[in-house]
């Protein structure tokens, strides 16, 4: 990619300042995604810099950013990490990104993890013409984590600050794609059934077989890349063209 189809863009939410990178096309872009991250993750994971990558070629852009705490934005991670926080975050990135490269364009959303279930709820303050999840938990108790992760997370999840059942915010979604692996060690497979059962047309579920959380097998790498990119491509044209 050349370093002139990049920009680094920084906002401002609750007094913090974020950190995001805008990809272009060559042309004036057609539509905008933005990705979000899972919960430990930050902006340069390599699936949504792919999927930048990918998506330009088919005329739109892309902005990926960290959440307050995670990466080179602002934050206290342990103080900060809220769903509400990062719904926050998530919205004036999406009007930092539409700034950027003009407030009419329609903003699609990709989300990996909690990032997706983020993305879950924020759609009625959104709009997408589009949805992408990735891995998305529905419900926190549904996660398991690694047996070394801090007690204060595992705490956190269960009980406290980022307990959370999305089940109810689920049914007015459309236009979604949900893809998720089987043999997901963190986030099971039946999030996926669930997002699938309660979202409305038009859906559409992938699941990848032996797949793990990570996606670290390259063929579905591949697949996830392409089946999200071709799902961005055909809801913008059905709405727009």
């Amino acid at each position: 990619m050349k370093s002139m189809d990049k920009q680094d863009v920084t906002f401002q939410v609750d007094g913090l300042t974020l950190s995001g990178i805008l990809h272009l096309p060559e042309r004036s872009p057609s539509a905008l995604i933005v990705g979000v991250h899972g919960l430990m993750a930050d902006k340069n994971s390599p699936k949504q810099i792919a999927l930048a990558e990918h998506v330009m070629d088919n005329n739109m852009a892309y902005f990926r950013f960290d959440h307050r705490g995670c990466g080179e934005s602002e934050g206290v991670f342990n103080e900060q990490t809220t769903l509400e926080n990062r719904r926050s975050d998530l919205i004036a990135a999406i009007h930092a990104a539409r700034t950027s490269v003009g407030n009419t364009l329609p903003v699609g959303l990709f989300g990996s993890s909690l990032g997706g279930t983020i993305c879950l709820t924020t759609v009625n303050r959104v709009a997408p013409f589009a949805i992408v999840t990735l891995a998305a938990p529905v419900r926190s108790r549904s996660i398991q984590l690694p047996s070394d992760s801090p007690d204060s997370l595992k705490a956190d999840l269960v009980h406290n600050r980022l307990s959370f059942n999305i089940q109810a915010q689920i049914h007015h979604i459309k236009n979604i794609l949900i893809i998720h692996g089987r043999a997901d060690e963190t986030v099971p497979v039946e999030n996926a059934d669930t997002i699938y059962d309660l979202s409305s047309p038009p859906k559409k579920r992938i699941v990848l077989e032996n797949g793990d959380h990570r996606v670290s097998n390259p063929e579905h790498q591949k697949r996830f890349i392409e089946s999200a990119t071709r799902w961005f491509a055909r809801c913008y044209r059905e709405q727009f063209r």
